[in-house]
């Protein structure tokens, strides 16, 4: 394995004389490099421009990138005596970095011997200038120039693959991305471990299910009804987070109220005794959970967390097979491990917004059961044991709301839902 020499301490790379956070008005905690950014910032190592915006989306030259890396690695910047490029000259403001860059050993010019200072960079290029500031033991490959490079970056996670399971290492990069790029590297070498990047995720709370989960910059999350956190693969224009493409992943869940007060050990049997999939019990911060190791097809893996309250959440994953699907699987179990309980004491919801709720849930499967929960006096008032071919058939009716709900077992799936109490569907 190749390894990080932790020669560099934590207090090196930082810059004497913090400044302040600035905000940016084109910038916000909903722009997945907004950590990274703001660190900079606090370093003095960034700034924004006089317009008060920071514009993280522009693509960053090989001049920014060379003062950026300079001084997050707290290298010292001099004043040339010489002048070694014949398109950098004493006018320009970025002479002393590109200077002390080629002194230091951190960039090359061309053969022409120019620097292109105002050239972009690229995804390659721009971590080829990021860890060659640092001393790391990389390895040797016969292959592509920057291979050590991107190899270094997928294992400690300084930069990985794009959402489509490649690492493009010819896209330009933006100024967020080598921010993002020279943040990480800094929390890398004072830790010497990984970057853990779910230090920086957002908290979500899902009322209708009485839990948080940390989600990951990228992905969309809905917190009302049956709750949802799902990355799309945009890259083969999927739309809709209910079928997962190749590199889209879905976490659908929904709570059980547990009118009864059983425990978790009975509700884990009564599932176990329903499913022919492996299971395991497992501790989620610190809530009891079974898990259904499914791994196959379109589903990923279910949980079902036994809260505080008594009641039951049941998450299902479900994930395309294609070339980004190991990180897929890696980010929905920590987003299903970050669980924590919410407070909410109800669903938050009116009868109304219920009924609306499961309107929305019709003929989506293995949700029904949860859903009808919502309803805390739903009770079956019928069963059709030859159903409509699948398996038996619940009809569910409340009185609070008025509704009867019919209900397909084997898909875990509503049906219909008809005014009043009826089972003529």
């Amino acid at each position: 394995m190749r390894r990080i020499v932790l020669s560099l301490l934590a207090a090196s790379l930082m810059l004497p004389g913090l400044a302040l956070a600035t905000s940016f008005t084109d910038l916000d905690d909903s722009n997945p490099n907004y950590t990274a950014i703001m660190d900079l910032v606090n370093q003095g190592i960034l700034q924004g421009y006089d317009d008060g915006t920071f514009k993280a989306d522009q693509e960053v030259t090989r001049a920014e990138t060379v003062k950026i890396v300079l001084l997050g690695a707290g290298f010292d910047v001099m004043t040339p005596t010489e002048l070694h490029f014949s398109d950098v000259t004493s006018d320009d403001w970025y002479l002393d970095y590109v200077e002390s860059a080629y002194l230091s050993g951190i960039v090359e010019g061309y053969e022409d011997g120019t620097f292109l200072p105002n050239q972009t960079v690229t995804r390659a290029e721009a971590m080829k200038i990021v860890l060659s500031s640092v001393e790391l033991d990389y390895g040797l490959t016969d292959e592509e120039w920057y291979l050590p490079y991107s190899d270094y970056a997928e294992e400690w996670n300084i930069q990985g693959v794009q959402t489509d399971g490649l690492w493009h290492p010819h896209d330009e990069v933006t100024r967020g991305e080598l921010a993002e790029m020279m943040y990480r590297l800094q929390q890398v070498l004072e830790t010497g471990t990984v970057y853990d990047e779910t230090a920086t995720w957002e908290t979500v709370e899902f009322p209708t299910v009485d839990i948080t989960l940390d989600v990951p910059h990228g992905w969309y999350s809905k917190s009302e009804g049956v709750g949802s956190v799902w990355l799309l693969d945009e890259e083969n224009n999927q739309y809709s987070m209910l079928t997962p493409y190749e590199n889209g992943g879905t976490l659908l869940m929904t709570r059980y109220s547990n009118p009864d007060g059983l425990d978790a050990n009975t509700l884990f049997a009564q599932i176990n005794a329903q499913t022919s999939a492996p299971t395991t019990e497992a501790t989620l911060n610190g809530y009891e959970t079974l898990v259904i190791l499914r791994d196959e097809s379109l589903y990923f893996r279910e949980w079902y967390i036994y809260l505080e309250n008594g009641r039951l959440v049941h998450i299902v994953a479900m994930r395309g097979q294609g070339e980004y699907s190991d990180e897929l699987d890696y980010y929905l179990n920590e987003i299903v491990e970050s669980v924590g309980f919410y407070a909410s004491g109800d669903s938050g919801l009116t009868t109304e917004q219920i009924v609306a709720e499961l309107r929305e849930a019709i003929t989506v499967d293995a949700v029904g059961l949860e859903m009808i929960g919502l309803l805390a006096d739903a009770e079956i008032i019928e069963t059709d044991t030859i159903g409509i071919g699948t398996g038996p058939v619940d009809y569910y009716y409340s009185p609070s709301a008025n509704i009867t709900i019919k209900y397909e077992r084997s898909f875990d799936v509503i049906l219909d839902i008809e005014e009043g109490q009826t089972t003529a569907f």
